[in-house]
């Protein structure tokens, strides 16, 4: 017999051969008969046993260089896998810190709010000491100023002329010497009388005139007018 070219089988021959060999694995009637219809197949199909046994070692070395290549692509693919791993990790690991950043970032803002508050509060505080150091000082200088001049400022308001016309009378006393009673509120102006220390007078108002502050009194039925700096309202 011609021995068959194997190159030119067709795939459906080649398929029912390969069955035919799978089987002989089988149970033992099984495979005794798959080993028979291998035969008969063969024969029918013209292969002489070297070209059995050379489709059969063909086979090995393509099912071995298959299960190298899978193997190759087991180990490609735990590797990807463990490296697919330890981004998830790396990952994980770098949202934790963003987490953490976040929390320090929101402790850090509200921090620097309390300490913007504080600081505001204390300048305030400042400015209201300030404010008070300087009414305090204006108090005590003006104090002093009106105890020094005997002209006490709610004395000088209660002299003052009321909105309706009528004047405010109040007792006062002369506390200086040979004092004149000017018949205006000028040094200039002539003087009516003079007036001695201890001498009881009427008040009537006060004002100002060339930066000078005066009393208009009346004394022994006449009316001038004084310094006040020269009288003691009581």
């Amino acid at each position: 017999m011609k021995e068959a070219d194997v190159r030119g089988m067709s795939e459906e021959e080649i398929g029912r051969l390969a069955n035919r060999l799978a089987m002989l694995v089988s149970d033992d009637g099984e495979a005794d008969n798959a080993g028979r219809a291998v035969g008969a197949l063969a024969r029918r199909l013209g292969l002489s046993g070297g070209q059995l046994k050379a489709i059969f070692m063909a086979g090995m070395d393509s099912a071995n260089a298959q299960t190298a290549r899978l193997a190759d692509l087991q180990r490609r693919f735990d590797a990807l896998s463990e490296e697919l791993e330890q981004s998830r990790d790396a990952l994980h690991r770098a949202e934790a810190t963003a987490r953490s950043a976040l929390r320090e970032r929101d402790a850090l803002r509200q921090e620097s709010e309390q300490l913007h508050d504080a600081l505001d509060s204390r300048r305030t505080s400042s400015r209201v000491r300030w404010v008070v150091g300087l009414v305090v000082v204006a108090a005590l200088v003006g104090g002093g100023w009106l105890a020094y001049n005997n002209t006490p400022l709610l004395r000088v308001a209660e002299t003052q002329t009321a909105a309706g016309g009528t004047p405010f009378y109040r007792k006062g006393v002369v506390h200086e010497r040979n004092v004149a009673l000017h018949r205006d509120p000028d040094t200039a102006s002539p003087a009516l009388a003079t007036l001695t220390d201890g001498t009881q007078v009427v008040v009537r108002r006060t004002l100002w005139h060339n930066l000078e502050q005066w009393v208009e009194v009346e004394v022994g039925g006449q009316s001038g007018y004084i310094l006040s700096t020269e009288v003691n309202l009581s």
